[in-house]
């Protein structure tokens, strides 16, 4: 499993990298659980999965990371995911609404189809981009942002994310990730207001199971 941390961006005032899988950051952690590989002093402004490669960003101060988190709040910030799966959909795009509990006992979200007591609502929209013979590749934007969301709601329309024995996936990947991939990110800069983008292409490995690395438009007729 790679562990390398690579930077897509940096200016006085926020940072880009692509995180790869292994590593563990949790949203406002301080940048000093990724290896030693970034200055402490940064903070990450939202979450990405341990098991999870892609894009995260980290402001270097808190008046920065207070612009970027109020961004989130007002949904001014697209992240969209790409996520290779086993079970294909029974729709080929669709908004799914759940709602979402946290176990902390087991370190997962339980989902609900209506609301019970100390869940919240979970929405995210997807749409399958590219099929090879055994699986079945998803563009996901996320529309909130909770606990293990993608994972979770995933799993409970019966198509667990490839390696994610957590929520339902039969065995674990050839290099312990999970197929869940942080691969775009736009956003106005917290200071000049300019739309800011980036896109990654998928990990290689994901070739084994049929895919094309390079990236793909979620906007690609099926």
């Amino acid at each position: 499993m790679e562990t390398t941390i690579t930077t897509i961006f940096e200016d006085e005032h926020l940072l880009i990298i692509h995180k790869p899988s292994g590593i563990a950051v949790q949203h406002q952690d301080k940048a000093n659980n990724l290896g030693g590989q970034i200055n402490v002093s940064y903070q990450a402004v939202h979450r990405l999965d341990q098991r999870v490669s892609g894009l995260l960003m980290l402001a270097k101060s808190p008046k920065i990371f207070n612009e970027l988190s109020k961004s989130f709040q007002e949904r001014k910030i697209t992240k969209k995911y790409k996520a290779v799966v086993a079970q294909t959909p029974k729709l080929a795009s669709a908004e799914l609404i759940h709602f979402l509990r946290k176990n902390s006992h087991q370190k997962k979200s339980e989902v609900f189809q209506n609301q019970v007591a100390h869940s919240k609502e979970a929405k995210l929209r997807y749409q399958i981009i590219e099929q090879s013979n055994r699986y079945c590749l998803l563009d996901v934007e996320l529309i909130t942002g909770l606990f293990h969301q993608i994972r979770a709601q995933l799993a409970k329309i019966g198509s667990p994310i490839v390696g994610d024995q957590k929520y339902g996936y039969p065995r674990s990947s050839p290099d312990g990730s999970i197929f869940l991939q942080a691969y775009f990110l736009s956003f106005p800069h917290p200071i000049n207001k300019q739309e800011l983008t980036f896109e990654l292409p998928m990990p290689s490995i994901w070739e084994k199971f049929g895919f094309n690395p390079s990236p793909i438009s979620p906007d690609t007729p099926l």
